[in-house]
């Protein structure tokens, strides 16, 4: 947490900005956190949250209307189902990818979550070719799951590594995990990073429609 003194000091912008921008929705009003202290009342942010909005809103505040923007920030983009077409859009996914992921989850169009799932495991097969189709396989059914569950993208997807064999999991953003010691943490990816790039590169060629 970051008391909102130490915000406007670190990040160089005004409290009439902070507000400003509460007011046009592009800080969510939870993020003012009040909380007492020896003055009286303070308010309180998420530190990584409110720094990571704020140098988001300083770098497309330029290109982008405020409403533009508010749109872009929203935390989800609404009912809004992607289609093999649609992936096939996006160049940062992998195809080989989608077919695994439509086999395990027997569907053939996904959520906006499960869409930026498929790109972290994209990213991630891009980096590690050692990484082959089983090892896949094998991590998206173990996460199947816990996909349904994700209500937001404040979430990270974690791989490891053991003899050989390599394991996913999705833990919430600034989350203490406690795994085997000998579990090797080889990748880490943030789905709320992919999330944004996503909704600014495709907004237009996706036709996407924001809450």
């Amino acid at each position: 947490m970051i008391s909102k003194k130490d915000l406007l000091k670190e990040t160089g912008i005004s409290y009439g900005q902070l507000y400003r921008w509460k007011r046009e929705n592009l800080i969510p009003e939870e993020w003012f956190i009040k909380q007492s202290s020896y003055t009286g009342q303070e308010t309180f942010f998420p530190r990584e949250k409110i720094f990571n909005r704020i140098k988001a809103i300083q770098e497309l505040k330029d290109k982008y209307s405020l409403e533009e923007l508010s749109k872009i920030l929203s935390p989800e983009i609404s009912q809004r189902s992607f289609t093999l077409e649609d992936l096939n859009i996006i160049d940062e996914i992998d195809a080989d990818l989608v077919s695994i992921f439509s086999d395990i989850f027997e569907k053939s169009s996904f959520s906006f979550i499960e869409t930026i799932i498929i790109i972290g495991f994209s990213k991630i097969k891009k980096e590690f070719y050692e990484i082959n189709q089983d090892h896949y396989i094998s991590m998206i059914n173990g996460i199947k799951v816990y996909c349904e569950k994700l209500k937001n993208m404040e979430y990270m997807l974690l791989i490891y590594y053991k003899s050989k064999d390599y394991y996913a999991a999705l833990c919430a953003n600034n989350s203490e995990i406690f795994m085997d010691k000998n579990l090797e943490l080889i990748k880490t990816v943030k789905l709320d990073d992919i999330s944004n790039i996503v909704k600014i590169k495709y907004k237009n060629s996706l036709n996407f429609k924001f809450d």
